[in-house]
């Protein structure tokens, strides 16, 4: 598997222009605008020194680069090269091997290209700036992305939740209420909040941080599938959820998104912190 970059040095701006322009327009992608632009700022604040300038010289990351992969998921250009990265694939007892991801999806699911990037950026001083700009937008989408409830694929049950639900009286998928319209409500805050987000998230101590960067991509999914679990089928078709439902599960969304942060940092940090 190997991402060629389509970024060329003559409309890398234009690139960034129709991603800030199509931006507004992200209603149903993991985590929303608010959720991944929440997970990259807790873990900027968490880069190494050596990270973070390596970063900056390759110029930093904005918000809109979080989720700069749902924007161009579906551009011909990039639609095989990012098919499947969005998801990823465990057993019922929320394991992930190779085998399982090979099986039921090919290898195209986040972990593997967690693993697939740890590997390709090691020579990242050799390789061309666009490649490495895109490789990070890249990671820093999967990790939050394979931390979605949504996101989190099971043999026993696909647990897309494409279907509708009642929430707080209006009709919407299960998937989007967990893509954004769970913290959205619960937190009051809208994307360009995502600081102020990620300040009432960013609360752990080292130790406690320290505990769950602990390994890479499938430890780190694992341990999402395991939170995860225990709502996958709770909501069913036509359901309506309202302050009781919301109340219950916020914890998990924040939960899951706090870990993505403290993660992201951690691979950020593995890859280019050396």
């Amino acid at each position: 598997m190997k991402l060629t970059s389509l970024i060329r040095p003559s409309f890398f701006k234009a690139i960034i222009v129709i991603a800030i322009v199509f931006a507004t327009q992200l209603t149903c992608s993991a985590w929303g605008r608010l959720g991944h632009c929440t997970v990259q700022e807790i873990a900027i604040r968490h880069l190494t020194p050596e990270a973070k300038a390596v970063i900056d010289s390759y110029g930093g990351l904005r918000p809109e680069d979080s989720f700069w992969m749902d924007i161009v998921s579906k551009d011909p250009k990039y639609k095989a090269a990012l098919a499947g990265w969005h998801a990823a694939i465990a057993t019922p007892d929320c394991k992930s091997p190779v085998e399982i991801r090979e099986q039921y999806r090919k290898s195209r699911d986040g972990v593997t290209a967690m693993e697939y990037f740890r590997e390709y950026l090691k020579d990242y001083r050799n390789l061309p700036d666009s490649v490495v700009i895109e490789s990070i937008w890249c990671i820093v989408h999967i990790v939050g992305d394979f931390h979605c409830p949504a996101h989190v694929r099971y043999t026993d049950d696909i647990n897309e939740g494409k279907f509708p639900v009642v929430f707080f009286g209006e009709e919407a998928r299960l998937h989007d209420v967990w893509d954004s319209g769970l913290i959205q409500h619960e937190s009051g805050l809208n994307w360009k909040q995502y600081s102020e987000y990620a300040d009432r998230l960013d609360i752990w101590k080292k130790r406690q941080i320290r505990k769950t960067q602990k390994g890479w991509a499938r430890e780190w999914f694992e341990d999402a599938a395991k939170d995860v679990r225990p709502v996958v089928g709770t909501v069913k078709s036509g359901d309506e959820l309202g302050s009781e439902w919301a109340q219950d599960q916020i914890s998990l969304a924040e939960l899951e998104l706090r870990k993505a942060g403290y993660q992201l940092a951690a691979a950020l940090n593995e890859i280019f912190g050396k």
